[in-house]
């Protein structure tokens, strides 16, 4: 008889405490048999991440000119905004499910808007925000279609004195020719 009690009052304690543990929130049967389903945590820690992304590289950023991006602008703020904190928080395989799955896309948007954040947020390091932005503003350039060159070039003036300034479409030809001169060679 005792025994029963303290197994039943075991299995009672056992029940409440998984019930105080962290739960997901049921999915939407809209998304039912999704590839990826999202957690509400990770959903929560991407909102999170990707606010205080956009207000690094978009600080200034206003719903009327987010609407009027052009095609490029749009691609570099979900990349930065949304894929790429999202890629670092559950990994590019996951990220890659969620992309060729519409219901996963679907979910994960849903579970986006959900925790998205209205109010600003810390912002992130100096630093990093730093880097963050100039990697941004490189890969628009890039997509945009305008040659960065990651080489120096030493300019020589008439004075004598040198100075040191990154590859510009003044020596695009240059540039022309060693890319077709390599791909003709290998």
């Amino acid at each position: 008889m005792v025994l029963k009690k303290f197994s039943l009052s075991t299995a009672l304690l056992v029940l409440v405490g998984c019930s105080f543990g962290e739960q997901q929130s049921p999915i939407p049967a809209e998304y039912a048999g999704a590839a990826y389903e999202l957690s509400d945590s990770n959903a929560q820690k991407w909102a999170f991440v990707a606010k205080q992304t956009e207000q690094c590289i978009y600080p200034n950023l206003t719903r009327i000119q987010y609407e009027h991006f052009a095609k490029e602008d749009s691609y570099i703020h979900s990349q930065y905004v949304f894929f790429y904190p999202l890629e670092d928080l559950i990994g590019e395989d996951n990220v890659k499910i969620i992309q060729g799955d519409q219901k996963a896309m679907d979910y994960a948007t849903y579970q986006f808007k959900k925790y998205k954040s209205k109010n600003d947020v810390e912002n992130l390091d100096s630093k990093q925000c730093a880097v963050l932005r100039t990697k941004a503003r490189d890969d628009l350039a890039v997509i945009k279609g305008e040659r960065k060159s990651a080489m120096v070039e030493v300019e020589t003036k008439e004075d004598g004195t040198t100075s040191t300034k990154a590859a510009t479409d003044d020596n695009k030809f240059f540039f022309d020719i060693i890319k077709w001169g390599s791909a003709l060679l290998l």
